[in-house]
């Protein structure tokens, strides 16, 4: 099985399509959780981090209706400096002796020039990080960031590595795992190689723990409900099954989520938003679930009892934003 990560730098259709990939499995052991869980390998991307970006000028900040927006160019970043390939090179290739599947980061970007210019012509705006974060559809970020100087304190002029390696949710963003580590020497292709690879013994234990508990416990993303402006109705209205929209929610997610695990932060008439929302990582028929599935068949269910047009707004991985636009 693969659990997909994204690798980011730091210092010492389907989307989620890659979610967990069970093609390890053997035919002689059951499917049952525990093998699940004892064999799952996560699906590696390795990126830098937005410090690391902003160093090689490779980060901007602009402003869009009043908001700030980050615009990433990682094109950019990895023809800049020969040693951010490197970097990123030996986290791979580290992941690749222990038989991890990876997703390249280089063949991703080249894939996204594609995309870009489909979403330009449909009017459809998205920074380089949502973009590269659909296309590899990864469980973890795991953040690279490092620095490469001069020692000051050396008369024979060595340098310095620096590096973290911080490890994130990609679909909730929330941090589980930071590693920093520093080492002196003159060639920064054998320093990081070397230090990733004894680096990696501390990491890989807490990514598998993670991982095991996204598979016990189910994915964790964010849903919300929403009422398109100008409806005669409201969530609070009475639908055709007789109960409101409202209550017909809130049951789908009783019998829809891991043993019923969500938070609920908004109850308005036009506004549902639950947090905490837990899925499982496998469909009913056993292929791999995302958000985006597992709102495509909200979709489904609500339009087949309620008689509501509805669509998924959202363009993140973890996030749901279901609209209803009438009947």
């Amino acid at each position: 099985m693969g659990l997909c990560i994204l690798f980011a730098g730091c210092n010492g259709r389907t989307q989620g399509s890659k979610l967990t990939n069970y093609g390890n499995l053997s035919e002689e052991e059951d499917n049952t959780i525990v093998n699940v869980i004892e064999q799952a390998k996560p699906t590696i991307m390795v990126i830098p981090s937005d410090k690391l970006l902003q160093q090689y000028d490779a980060l901007q900040v602009v402003t869009k209706n009043g908001a700030n927006v980050y615009v990433r160019d990682y094109a950019k970043y990895l023809l800049d400096n020969p040693n951010n390939k490197v970097a990123i090179s030996a986290i791979q290739n580290e992941f690749v002796q222990m038989q991890y599947p990876l997703t390249d980061l280089e063949q991703t970007l080249k894939s996204l020039s594609n995309k870009q210019a489909h979403n330009l012509a449909d009017d459809v705006e998205q920074d380089a990080k949502t973009l590269l974060l659909q296309t590899a559809s990864p469980d973890i970020i795991i953040e690279l960031d490092y620095n490469f100087k001069m020692n000051a304190t050396d008369p024979n002029f060595s340098k310095k590595l620096t590096y973290t390696l911080s490890a994130f949710d990609s679909y909730t963003n929330k941090a589980f795992s930071t590693k920093t580590n520093s080492c002196t020497g003159s060639d920064f292709n054998e320093l990081f190689s070397k230090s990733i690879h004894k680096e990696m013994k501390s990491i890989l234990p807490e990514i598998n723990e993670y991982f095991k508990d996204i598979v016990v416990h189910g994915r964790e993303i964010t849903v919300r409900f929403s009422v398109k402006k100008g409806l005669s109705f409201n969530l609070s209205s009475e639908s055709i099954t007789g109960d409101t929209y409202s209550d017909w929610i809130m049951d789908y997610m009783d019998s829809h989520t891991k043993k019923g695990t969500y938070k609920l932060q908004n109850n308005t008439d036009y506004e549902l938003y639950f947090t905490n929302v837990r899925i499982s990582t496998l469909r009913p028929d056993g292929t791999q679930n995302s958000a985006y599935n597992w709102a495509r068949e909200l979709i489904k269910e609500m339009k087949k009892d309620c008689g509501v047009k509805c669509t998924n707004k959202v363009q993140g991985l973890g996030d749901v934003h279901i609209m209803i636009k009438g009947m």
